[in-house]
């Protein structure tokens, strides 16, 4: 394997080069790999990224795949063996299914790339849990390879094969999406067991394919779906699990137009907070003011003390004693 810089390429990593002996040994296959700065520390998770149809070398993939590395992953993303233009797969284009039909045939090369890239995050970058992640068709890859992985995530997928029950599956995709429906996503989910850790959803509204990657056409519903994703690569690749609280060390991600930031960790904790805000015991009626008529009876008399008739909230009380400083004055 061979590491080239990222000079003259889009991106703030590098490109990786290997020979696939049961491929085309005199073309090297690529790879794109970024990781965090190393003041961050030792890095123990990475995530193999396998591209929609536009392949590894677009600049909306190779900022997912930074981005990703800033929140402290080690991340490659492979590249696809045929590729075709990012609109025909927003379209779902003939172009697009013409290039699909190709794509499948070479199914068991890209299967492979992808298992090259989880171990090369393994064996040489000493990572222990590796999550994919897959966007648009290689949602599609992503879901056969989930026994192999640790953690799966699906953005946009164009297609929901029989999933790997026994694995964590996080699917995120516009309810106008053009390639699955309600019934697709009911089935999907339906194929794994009832545990709550199991699979989780999360459909967008008025979204379609593509729009928190390609297609971004709303920044707040592109980071939310992201904020997701991110929040459940730590649920599943990290081997704590996150309190019900926020801390420094919560992930974020820097984008949206409700303020710079997004903080998983509070997010996740108000969710929580709302459902402990229950109402045990009725607020008691604020009681009647006492009439001023009685109160400047008792308190002009020569007692020391005068006892109110009866409770009277706080407020009522000091505007009559302004009301009485007034008068004296």
């Amino acid at each position: 394997m061979s590491t080239a810089a990222a000079a003259g390429h889009i991106g703030a990593g590098s490109v990786v080069e290997w020979h696939d002996d049961e491929g085309d040994v005199s073309v090297p296959v690529q790879a794109y790999l970024v990781y965090p700065d190393v003041h961050v520390g030792r890095i123990m998770t990475g995530v193999v990224v396998v591209p929609d149809c536009a392949g590894f070398s677009t600049t909306y993939v190779r900022t997912f795949a930074d981005n990703l590395a800033e929140q402290g992953y080690k991340v490659i993303v492979l590249e696809l063996s045929v590729t075709t233009a990012t609109a025909d797969e927003w379209t779902n284009s003939g172009t697009f299914r013409k290039w699909r039909d190709s794509a499948v045939a070479a199914e068991a090369t890209t299967v492979r790339r992808a298992l090259r890239c989880r171990d090369l995050l393994k064996h040489t970058y000493e990572v222990q849990r590796v999550g994919v992640l897959g966007l648009g068709y290689g949602a599609e890859v992503a879901i056969r390879l989930a026994n192999s992985f640790d953690a799966v995530a699906l953005l946009s997928p164009t297609a929901l094969p029989a999933p790997s029950p026994s694995i964590p599956t996080l699917l995120v995709a516009g309810d106008r999406n053009e390639y699955i429906d309600s019934s697709k996503i009911k089935a999907f989910v339906e194929s794994f067991p009832s545990s709550p850790h199991a699979v989780r959803v999360r459909v967008v509204p008025g979204q379609r394919h593509g729009f928190a990657l390609s297609r971004i056409a709303d920044e707040d519903a592109a980071t939310l779906a992201i904020a997701d994703i991110l929040d459940w690569f730590i649920m599943h690749l990290h081997r704590f699990r996150t309190a019900l609280c926020t801390s420094d060390g919560d992930p974020w991600w820097p984008q949206g137009k409700n303020g710079p930031f997004y903080n998983v960790g509070l997010g996740r904790w108000q969710a929580q907070r709302a459902s402990w805000l229950t109402v045990t015991r009725p607020r008691p009626p604020k009681p009647e003011p006492v009439a001023l008529e009685l109160l400047l009876e008792g308190l002009t008399s020569m007692k020391r003390t005068y006892d109110l008739p009866h409770p009277m909230a706080l407020a009522d009380l000091v505007g009559i004693y302004i009301d009485i400083w007034d008068i004296n004055q």
